[in-house]
């Protein structure tokens, strides 16, 4: 709270913080969807903004100190959320590496305190990988929970709806035959849903990655082919991973090493095709390359790195992984 700016990043103080100041007038709200304001994202969903307007409301005043407390919650949530998750699967010692991994990585502080919709969206990645660890192989009400949180991903950033896209036809598939499990689910993703579409459909403006003025939807065979936006893209996710990333890096290694099958699961495959969207909207975006990655790549995988602790720290409590260690000493 020493270091960290009052108000949050630029992203925030642009966006998400501004958006919030709309809402907080409710005479006023709909004023914030005009061409004026085009520089600010209008079609990003307003999970954070509604939250830091509505508590703006409950202590009567626009107070900065609003956005970076809801922040710091949010920073305070991921690890302590990840540590009992892991303990009580039994992991007593991998909760406590969780939680040392959290508290030493400053690019994680970083990021947490930007006052910015990433940590809430990783917060709300994670809770849908313990909730659906938890669930696996019961039919229970956990299945209602685990959709609204799913789908609430969506209503926090687009990048959110990708990834509740994503889980959710993974879930059809590895559950079709479940159908009380599928019916709880997509019950649970209604009132999320409802909210994010009547938000797209009746003020969000087009998505600058779709709207009539990015060329390079109209140019896709050049953009695919342009393997010099490969070569920065690789670049950049090489150079990001290694100064940003290192204990996720170590930790993919490691399991790599002890239980391969890891990466053929549910969760692996559902992370794996997330990182891979983001990387093909970075093919076609009609933004500047390199300012696009600058501003964005270290930030958007934190969407899915307290996850990727989880599973992988989640994964050594496996009897396959336990016998290769083993093996291993």
């Amino acid at each position: 709270m020493l270091y960290a700016s009052k108000y949050g990043n630029w992203d925030a103080f642009a966006m998400w913080n501004l958006h919030a100041k709309f809402f907080y007038h409710p005479e006023l709200w709909k004023h914030l969807f005009t061409s004026k304001l085009s520089y600010s994202a209008l079609d990003y969903p307003m999970m954070l903004p509604t939250i830091v307007a509505f508590f703006w409301n409950a202590v009567g005043s626009m107070s900065p100190y609003v956005p970076l407390l809801f922040a710091y919650g949010v920073m305070l949530t991921i690890p302590l959320y990840t540590y009992f998750a892991l303990r009580d699967e039994g992991l007593k010692w991998l909760s406590l590496i969780a939680l040392v991994i959290f508290v030493t990585d400053n690019n994680f502080k970083q990021i947490a305190t930007s006052q910015c919709a990433d940590s809430l969206l990783s917060l709300l990645i994670l809770m849908v990988f313990v909730q659906y660890e938890k669930l696996k192989g019961l039919i229970n009400n956990r299945a209602y929970l685990l959709g609204f949180i799913c789908a609430s991903c969506a209503w926090v950033k687009n990048e959110g709806l990708v990834f509740y896209v994503l889980f959710t036809v993974g879930f059809i598939l590895s559950n079709y035959r479940l159908l009380p499990v599928l019916k709880k689910y997509l019950t649970g993703a209604i009132v999320p849903t409802l909210a994010l579409v009547s938000f797209k459909l009746f003020f969000a403006p087009a998505n600058d990655l779709i709207s009539a003025d990015n060329k390079q939807l109209f140019s896709l065979s050049v953009v695919l082919t342009d393997w010099s936006r490969y070569a920065t893209i690789f670049k950049f996710w090489l150079n990001t991973l290694l100064s940003n990333y290192i204990y996720a890096l170590i930790l993919v290694f490691a399991a790599f090493v002890v239980n391969r099958r890891l990466f053929a699961s549910m969760p692996a495959i559902i992370i794996a095709l997330l990182l891979l969207g983001y990387f093909i909207i970075y093919l076609v975006t009609p933004h500047d390359l390199n300012w696009h990655l600058y501003t964005s790549l270290y930030r958007i995988i934190q969407h899915v790195y307290p996850a990727l602790i989880y599973l992988i720290l989640l994964d050594f409590k496996g009897p396959q992984t336990r016998q290769h260690l083993a093996l291993l000493s």
